[in-house]
């Protein structure tokens, strides 16, 4: 079986503790950001793979932010 199509891309969102502005995350790519009213955020993006969103993933790790709930959502990539 060939490896590139058993590979799907999905959208997630991924609520975190802290309250993030849009220039702290620029630099992760396309991810939408909204601050919610209880001053957690709330990160939507689009992942090719597994390991971009362990990428992604082990970026906010690193950065010491507390992640509250990772959460993949249906949207138009998925069959």
């Amino acid at each position: 079986m060939d490896q590139s199509s058993t590979k799907q891309a999905y959208t997630y969102q991924i609520k975190l503790k802290e309250s993030l502005d849009r220039s702290t995350i620029d630099w992760f790519g396309e991810i939408a950001l909204t601050t919610l009213e209880d001053g957690k955020t709330l990160l939507v993006g689009h992942f090719a793979d597994q390991p971009a969103l362990r990428g992604f993933m082990d970026q906010l790790w690193n950065l010491n932010f507390t992640l509250l709930y990772l959460e993949r959502i249906e949207d138009e990539h998925t069959e």
